[in-house]
């Protein structure tokens, strides 16, 4: 079965993609730092498609992997590469393909291998168009879905494996079927990948039912510093400090704790910050209920995403962040 999008006829940039594709022999596929159900999802989508043109493949990512994607088919051909000397020692590829990846900073220490032509592919409305090639579809779901679309250019049917890969990225960016960009589509598409046999409800299962006695714990942690806004209370947050990080570990990946803010009743606006560990910076997790926006408060502050699920990184200390950020997120449910 072939992949297909509602929209007939391909754009330009899909077009221009799918050739320096097929002209290409080694290719490597990336994604961004601190790597989501999407950006591995479609990765590794990649890789088996590419693979079966003939292509040399290389997926590599710029920071740690969480384990919870690890039933991922290909997940142990992912190679991290977090530093600059190690990247520009791998040999050179003649396309490196970016997924998911709003900026080229994001790209982190990858960025230094040596390449020939860069295509970046999105769906972010944010993303800041730093490819050779720029296949950013902002009406797609997912990278994956964009993923998709470039495949049925390329002419690569639909199987299992590519249908595994493909259903983790829709399942992570649409809040499995709960966000705004849930739409008619989402479903037909979804529909073709569950064609092939996958096991969405495994697959679900496996995305959800993995927490470690640490993940809990971290949880616990984020239960004991939500707060409701004293002057906005349709605003709530976590806001963590270094020391209270440290305190219970790292996770592997910070997940949905986001949405615990956002899942309380009359909550339209949900915040988690985290304090580096030196503390001179907070990376800053954002999400909304339709019709509010929150991209417009990332983008503010260097970063971006989607309206209701965006991020940024903030220089300065978690005070300085609660003051900052918080009283913007304010205005925009006031504006």
């Amino acid at each position: 079965m072939a992949l297909h999008l509602d929209n007939p006829p391909m754009s330009e940039p899909y077009a221009a993609a799918a050739q320096a594709l097929r002209d290409a022999t080694t290719v490597t596929v990336t994604t961004h730092l601190n790597p989501d159900g999407d950006g591995i999802g479609a990765g590794l989508a990649l890789l088996h498609a590419l693979e079966g043109l003939g292509k040399r493949v290389r997926f590599l990512c710029p920071s740690r992997l969480a384990s919870i994607y690890a039933f991922l088919p290909g997940f142990t051909r992912i190679e991290p590469v977090t530093d600059e000397a190690t990247a520009k020692a791998l040999p050179a590829s003649d396309v490196v393909i970016s997924c998911d990846c709003g900026d080229r900073k994001r790209l982190g220490a990858v960025m230094a291998a040596p390449r020939g032509l860069l295509i970046n592919l999105d769906h972010h409305a944010t993303n800041d168009r730093f490819g050779d090639i720029n296949l950013v579809d902002v009406v797609a779901e997912s990278s994956g879905v964009v993923v998709s679309t470039l495949l049925r250019e390329l002419g690569v049917p639909l199987d299992r494996v590519l249908a595994t890969c493909l259903y983790t990225t829709i399942v992570f960016d649409t809040g499995r079927f709960m966000h705004s960009n849930t739409t008619a589509h989402t479903f037909r598409w979804t529909a073709e990948l569950l064609d092939t046999g996958i096991d969405a409800a495994e697959i679900n299962r496996k995305l959800t039912y993995t927490r470690t006695p640490h993940d809990l714990a971290v949880l616990r942690l984020g239960l004991e510093h939500l707060a409701v806004d004293a002057l906005e209370p349709r605003l709530a947050g976590i806001a963590l400090s270094a020391a209270a990080i440290a305190a219970v570990g790292e996770p592997e990946d910070w997940g949905d704790m986001v949405d615990v803010p956002r899942s309380l009743a009359g909550n339209c606006v949900g915040y988690l910050l985290r304090e580096s560990a030196d503390g001179k910076f907070v990376r800053c997790s954002l999400r909304a209920n339709p019709p509010w926006e929150v991209s417009p408060v990332a983008e503010a502050f260097g970063g971006g995403g989607h309206k209701q699920a965006a991020g940024c990184t903030f220089p300065g200390s978690l005070a300085d962040a609660q003051r900052d950020v918080v009283a913007r997120l304010r205005k925009q449910l006031t504006g």
